[in-house]
C-alpha cells in the first residue's frame, strides 16, 4: 500500500468525519435529531518483506448517539404530563362551571326555600306566592343550563377523541412507512440510515402525546408499536387503525374501537391526551352529570310528593309543582327536563288536606298536631283525605285516647301518659282499622300526629277535611312548612345528605379532583424536563463541543493533505533519479 493510497484513505475518513460534524451543527435546531459520529478503523495490514505495513484508516460505522432507556422515559412522561394536562383542563372548567355563583345549584336552592318560607309566614300573599314561583323557575333554569353545559363539554370530549384518533392514524402510518424504508435502507447489511430512524422517533414521541405506548424493535430494524393492553397499533409496514364508535348504551358518547373487528378498547386505554379525555369522562363529568341529575329526581319527587298532599288557596288539590312527575313506567326525571307545572300562584298548594278543632269544653292544657300526611296510598286524594272526621276523646283512667269515627266510638285506642309521651309522633296508617272506616286507598288515616301536653278526662280533639282552605280566618301555611323543611331533609343517598349536602360534596369532589390533577400535571412536567435534559445531554447537538471537533478534524484533514504531498514529492524525486 503507498504513501498516497494511506493519505487518500485518511482524506476520505476525515473528510466523512467533517461531513457528519457539519451534519449535526446544521441540525442543532431539528426536533427529534440524535448527534452523530464516525467509528474510524485500521484498514487490514500489508504483509511485505516479513512485516505487516499499515494500509491506512477507514471509516467502520456513523453511529448514531441514542440512549433508548431514556427515551422510553421521556415518552412516559410526555404520556402522563399530556393525559393530567387534558384531564386538569376539563376538571378546571367543570370546577368553575358547578361554583359559578350566577349557576351554583346552593344559591338557587336558597334563594327557593327562602321564597318557600317568605310563603310559609304570609300564606294569603299572592306577592309571595309569586316570588316562589319564579325562585323556582330559576331554579329550574339553573338545572337546565347545568345540564346544557355538561352535554357541551361531552360534545368536546368527543370532538378531542374524533380529531386524536385521526392523529394516530396518521402517525401510525407513518411509523410504518418509515418502518418500510429503513427496512430498505439497511439492505440486509445492518447498516442503520440514522436520519431515518430519528423521523422515526420523533414520530413515536409524538404517538407517546396522544396514547401511552410501548414498542419492540424486531430483527430487521423495524419498529412494532403497542397500545392499551398489548394491541398492536403498528407491525412491520402496516398499521391498524382505530376508529370511533358510538357507545352502546348511550349514543351521546364516543368510544374507541379497534381494528377491523371494531372492539372497544376505551378502558383500556391510558396516557396521553386520549387517556385525559376518557379519564376526565368517567372520573369528573359522568359522575358529575350523573349526581346533578340524582339531585333534580329527588327534588323533584320530594317537592312533587308534597305539593301535590297540599290544598291551593282556591281549596282545589295540589297538583305537581315541577315537571316532570316519575309515573310508574317512565324514565326518571333529570337536570334537563325540570320545568314548573304551574304558572297561577294561587295554585301553590300551601294549606294541608286536614285541619285539627278543640273542643271548648276541653279543661286540660293537651293540643293534637298534624306532622305529616301520607299521600303514597293508592287512591289518595288530599280534599277528601277522611270519609268522615275522626275524634280523639282522652280517658284518664287508662292514659289513652279513644278514636272516634263519625260520631261513634271505637275500639281502635292510642295509648297516651302526659308524663312520659308528651311530643311523642303517632301514625294513624299503623293503627288497626275500625270496621265501620273506609279510608282511601289503604283502608287507614294516611297522617302522622303528635299529641303534647297534659289532657283532662274527656278532652276531645277532631280532625276533619280541609277542603275551603281555611284562610277565611288565620290561614293555613303547615304544608308551606312541609316544602320548606324539604331543604334540611336528609333524603338523599340513604338518608345521609340534604340537597344542600349532596351538592356541597359534589362541588367538592370536582375541586379535590381538579386540584389533584394540577398537582400530578407539575410532578410529571418536572419529571419530564429532567429527563429531557438528560437525553438531551447524551443525543443532543452541542455546538461548543462540535466546533471544537470541527478544528481537530480540520487539521487532520490538512495533516492528511501533506501525507499526499510528501508521496507526491517523492514521486518526482524517484522518477528524476531514472
Amino acid at each position: 500500500m503507498s504513501m498516497l493510497n494511506i493519505g487518500t484513505s485518511a482524506l476520505i475518513t476525515t473528510q466523512g468525519a467533517l461531513s457528519t460534524t457539519s451534519h449535526n451543527i446544521s441540525n442543532v435546531n431539528t426536533e427529534g435529531y440524535s448527534r452523530q459520529r464516525i467509528e474510524q478503523g485500521t484498514r487490514l495490514p500489508n504483509f511485505e518483506g516479513g512485516y505487516y505495513v499499515g494500509a491506512g484508516v477507514a471509516i467502520t460505522s456513523v453511529e448514531r448517539i441514542f440512549d433508548s432507556f431514556l427515551s422510553d422515559q421521556v415518552r412516559t412522561f410526555t404520556s402522563q404530563e399530556a393525559q393530567f394536562d387534558v384531564f386538569a383542563t376539563f376538571a378546571r372548567q367543570i370546577d368553575d362551571l358547578l361554583g359559578s355563583p350566577e349557576l351554583s345549584l346552593s344559591s338557587g336552592l336558597e334563594s327557593f326555600f327562602d321564597a318557600v318560607q317568605n310563603v310559609a309566614d304570609d300564606p294569603t300573599s299572592i306577592p309571595a306566592r309569586q316570588v316562589m314561583l319564579t325562585e323556582a323557575d330559576t331554579l329550574a333554569n339553573r338545572f337546565n343550563t347545568l345540564d346544557a353545559q355538561l352535554d357541551a363539554f361531552n360534545g368536546q370530549i368527543n370532538s378531542g377523541l374524533e380529531t386524536a384518533v385521526k392523529d394516530v392514524n396518521l402517525l401510525s402510518q407513518g411509523i410504518a412507512d418509515l418502518n418500510q424504508a429503513i427496512v430498505e435502507a439497511s439492505g440486509g447489511a445492518g447498516i442503520p440510515p440514522n436520519d431515518l430512524m430519528d423521523q422515526r422517533d420523533q414520530l413515536i414521541n409524538e404517538l407517546s402525546a396522544l396514547i401511552s405506548v410501548s414498542t419492540l424493535k424486531e430483527s430487521n430494524g423495524a419498529v412494532s408499536v403497542f397500545v392499551g393492553t398489548g394491541q398492536t397499533l403498528v407491525i412491520g409496514n402496516s398499521a391498524i387503525r382505530l376508529e370511533i364508535a358510538p357507545n352502546p348504551t348511550d349514543s351521546t358518547l364516543n368510544e374507541i374501537v379497534y381494528g377491523p373487528s371494531r372492539i372497544a378498547i376505551s378502558e383500556q386505554l391510558t396516557g396521553g391526551s386520549i387517556g385525559g379525555l376518557l379519564s376526565a369522562r368517567q372520573s369528573v363529568l359522568a359522575p358529575a352529570r350523573e349526581e346533578i341529575d340524582s339531585l333534580a329526581a329527588e327534588m323533584i319527587n320530594a317537592i312533587n310528593g308534597q305539593h301535590t298532599i297540599g290544598i291551593t288557596l282556591d281549596g282545589n288539590a295540589g297538583g305537581n309543582f315541577f315537571e316532570p312527575s316519575n309515573p310508574l313506567g317512565t324514565p326518571a326525571p333529570d337536570a334537563g327536563s325540570i320545568r314548573l307545572a304551574i304558572t297561577n300562584p294561587r295554585d301553590i298548594a300551601v294549606a294541608f288536606p286536614v285541619t285539627t278543632s278543640t273542643s271548648i269544653s276541653n279543661a286540660g292544657t293537651a293540643s293534637l298536631d298534624v306532622n305529616a300526611v301520607d299521600g303514597s296510598a293508592v287512591g289518595f286524594d288530599p280534599t277528601s283525605t277522611l270519609i268522615s272526621n275522626l275524634t280523639f276523646t282522652y280517658d284518664s283512667a287508662n292514659k289513652e285516647y279513644i278514636v272516634g269515627y263519625d260520631g261513634n266510638a271505637t275500639t281502635t285506642r292510642i295509648k297516651y301518659d302526659p308524663a312520659t309521651d308528651s311530643g311523642k309522633i303517632f301514625d294513624l296508617s299503623a293503627l288497626s282499622v275500625p270496621p265501620n272506616t273506609d279510608f282511601p286507598g289503604a283502608n287507614k288515616p294516611p297522617l302522622t300526629i303528635t299529641f303534647s301536653g297534659v289532657p283532662a278526662n274527656t278532652d276531645t280533639f277532631t280532625l276533619s277535611n280541609n277542603t275551603t282552605g281555611g284562610f277565611s280566618t288565620v290561614g293555613d301555611n303547615r304544608n308551606a312548612l312541609a316544602l320548606a323543611e324539604l331543604q334540611v331533609s336528609k333524603i338523599l343517598n340513604g338518608g345521609t345528605q340534604s340537597f344542600g349536602d349532596a351538592y356541597g360534596i359534589l362541588v367538592a369532589n370536582v375541586a379535590t379532583r381538579t386540584h389533584q390533577a394540577d398537582v400530578s400535571q407539575r410532578t410529571q412536567q418536572g419529571l419530564l424536563d429532567q429527563t429531557s435534559l438528560r437525553y438531551e445531554s447524551v443525543s443532543g447537538v452541542n455546538l461548543d463541543e462540535e466546533a471544537a471537533n470541527l478544528i481537530k478534524f480540520q487539521q487532520a484533514y490538512q495533516a492528511a493533505s501533506q501525507i499526499i504531498t510528501v508521496s507526491n514529492t517523492i514521486f518526482d524525486a524517484l522518477m528524476r533519479a531514472m
